[in-house]
């Protein structure tokens, strides 16, 4: 087995496993700044068969300030990616300060990371290549196989955003060889992403290296084409999810004035967004009234694709003052968001006109019969204004002068909640009309609403 060539074109996108904090390729220094470090001392960069021990074991040397080796501390072994074993799991640093573990890899060709961590002090990472080659390169492999090629990602699942995929194509021929001088070309299904090409053509170990970022969320397929004209059979799927959402803020509907129990103008709407301000979809926001009574429509909302929820409608309590909407969000910064609206006493109804809400009816002589005027505004809604005086005459069909010597019963009322009712009767058959007339509206006119409000025509027998 051999060390893996161009370790650049691996390790780089990997660097935030281990080595970004440091100033050298193989030290992480403690988190606290202590006295102590842990140093990778062998191991590392192996290429082995997929599933077998690597030919090297894995040294790690904890040493202090000084570099003199500590013994006696615990070193735990950890698979980081790739699968397989590292044996043991927990080792102890010996007189010299080292501790060695043996590893296998796992059952897939392709990148296979180990950790060594010693609690309190830092951790390293040990990476390996696991190759269906084992690692030989001969004289760089025959070409490339479309099949036996191989495409993998990893981690497979990052968050949208600067998260990164590191993409690994191991070109192969027909034997299983690695291909030596291969260009590839990565591509990847979905929007948002940012690719990371390879740097140069492959090694002797036939492998290419590149990076997959995205800013929207979903599965993405990477694939990868070889020389220019050889597609891989195989591709990676990386999924990228959503950063969690972690904030609700207020969009509009807030401060708003209406009549009292109407709708406010515009329905309250609040926005959900991560800790970048994306906005997230998906989150339930409900609404609930909290002051003033009214009523919420559509109280359960969930945000869109903007991150927006808004409420179905927002109708004001029956009393003029403060009424209070919350959108609650669980746990979210910002929840729950408060809205304000200030309900106004509705205008007093104008009187627009009378109206016979019961008109007359065919009677006998002398037989007595119920007339219902009332008062009502321009929407035909009864304005219930009391104690305004109205009365009635009596005309023959086709007669422009009252005969109201023939009209029995009172025809002078007030009116009650806007309402005047007229008991009455007539003593002389004939076809008649009834006039209602006011006094009290002068704004309708010198005698109430003009023209004249007369009923339908009706017959006494």
């Amino acid at each position: 087995m051999t060390s893996l060539r161009l370790l650049t074109r691996f390790l780089v996108p990997l660097s935030v496993l281990a080595t970004a904090a440091c100033q050298s390729d193989d030290l992480l220094l403690p988190s606290d700044g202590g006295e102590a470090q842990v140093q990778v001392n062998r191991g590392d960069e192996q290429v082995g068969l997929p599933g077998a021990q690597l030919a090297n074991p894995l040294i790690v040397r904890l040493v202090d300030r000084a570099g003199v080796g500590i013994p006696n501390r615990a070193v735990l072994w950890v698979v980081n990616a790739g699968g397989g074993s590292v044996n043991p799991a927990t080792g102890m640093t010996d007189a010299e300060g080292f501790a060695s573990a043996e590893w296998v890899l796992g059952p897939s060709a392709g990148p296979n990371t180990v950790e060594a961590r010693v609690p309190d002090i830092g951790v390293v990472t040990f990476t390996a290549i696991g190759s269906p080659n084992g690692g030989g390169g001969g004289d760089g492999g025959g070409e490339p196989s479309d099949s036996r090629s191989t495409v993998t990602a990893e981690p497979a699942t990052i968050e949208a955003g600067p998260a990164i995929s590191t993409v690994l194509v191991m070109v192969l021929d027909a034997t299983g060889a690695p291909v030596e001088g291969a260009t590839v070309t990565l591509r990847a299904t979905g929007e948002g992403n940012t690719l990371t090409q390879p740097t140069g053509a492959t090694g002797a170990d036939g492998i290419a290296v590149g990076t997959l970022q995205s800013s929207v969320p979903g599965q993405k397929v990477v694939s990868a084409m070889v020389n220019g004209s050889l597609g891989l059979t195989q591709t990676a799927t990386v999924t990228v999810t959503a950063p969690p959402a972690s904030r609700v803020e207020l969009i509009e509907g807030d401060n708003q004035t209406a009549p009292v129990g109407a709708p406010v103008p515009v329905r309250p709407a609040v926005r959900v967004t991560n800790d970048r301000g994306a906005p997230v979809a998906g989150i339930q926001v409900t609404f609930v009234v909290t002051g003033g009574g009214g009523s919420v429509e559509g109280a359960t909302q969930t945000t869109n694709a903007d991150g927006i929820a808004r409420a179905g409608g927002w109708t004001l309590g029956a009393a003029p003052g403060n009424n209070r909407l919350e959108a609650r969000a669980g746990s979210l910064v910002g929840s729950p968001v408060v809205f304000s609206a200030e309900g106004t006493a509705a205008p007093p109804a104008e009187v627009d006109r009378l109206v016979y809400l019961v008109g007359p009816r065919d009677v006998e002589r002398d037989q007595s019969f119920s007339v219902e005027v009332a008062l009502v505004d321009a929407a035909g809604n009864v304005v219930p204004m009391s104690g305004v005086f109205i009365y009635l005459g009596l005309f023959p069909e086709g007669s422009d002068s009252p005969t109201n010597d023939h009209l029995g019963g009172e025809r002078f009322e007030n009116t009650d909640n806007g309402v005047a009712v007229f008991n009455l009767s007539v003593e002389k058959k004939g076809r008649y009309r009834l006039r209602a007339l006011t006094d009290d509206l002068p704004e309708l006119g010198p005698n109430g609403p003009e023209p004249f409000l007369f009923s339908n025509v009706f017959e006494v027998d």
